[in-house]
This record gives C-alpha cells, structure tokens and sequence, in this order.
C-alpha cells in the first residue's frame, strides 16, 4: 500500500506538470521528487548539520517525516516507541497530496487544448 501510494502521487504529478509546463518539466519534477527522497537520509543531515553522533535519532526522525521515500518504506514507521509517522498518519499525507494533485490536474487539463494526431484530414 505505501509504495503504491508514493507512485500515485509521483504518477499525478508527472500528470500534473506535463499538461501545466510540458513533458520535459514534468519528467524533471518527477526526477527532482525522486532524488528528493533518495538525498534524504539520516547520514546527508548529520553530515550537512555537523550533528554530534547523539543526535542521529533526531536526524532519522526528521528524515521520516520529511522524506516521501521513507514514507513509502515499512520500516520507517512508529511501532509504539518511535517518534516516526504511524501508518495512517502517512496514508493521510499522501492521501491529501493526491487529491491536491488531483485538483489541480483536473483545473489544468480544463483549460489544455488536447490535439490528437493522426485524425485530421
């Protein structure tokens, strides 16, 4: 369920920017998304914040919040002693971003002019 979540909200968003800015914008947001959440790891924080080693949880916590990636990984989540997200906390995350995207998707695809090739004569 979560890596189907993450690729529905990658899917919409490759959607939402090809019909907005083009097809080559939307294959680099989906490419910035991705390498969004593979850059962020507990270890890049702790390297680029010059965390002592005390405060690497505090590092993966902040990693397990704010990576989509980490979202959609099993062993990211709150078991009962973490301070990671609970499943439903990021079936509700990205639930929300989906039907964000859905929106605007469906508000950009109103005003685009759809022309299909191959049925003009």
């Amino acid at each position: 369920m979560l890596i189907m979540l993450y690729t529905l909200v990658m899917v919409f968003l490759l959607l939402f920017v090809t019909v907005w800015k083009g097809q080559a914008a939307g294959v680099v947001s989906v490419l910035i998304f991705s390498a969004y959440g593979m850059l962020l790891n507990p270890e890049n924080i702790q390297k680029l914040l010059q965390l002592p080693d005390v405060m690497y949880y505090k590092a993966r916590v902040w990693v397990g919040w704010a990576s989509p990636l980490n979202h959609a990984t099993y062993y990211m989540h709150n078991f009962g002693y973490d301070d990671l997200p609970t499943l439903r906390q990021t079936g509700a995350i990205f639930g929300g971003l989906l039907l964000f995207l859905v929106f605007l998707s469906i508000k950009v695809m109103k005003r685009y002019a759809f022309q299909f090739k191959g049925t003009e004569n």
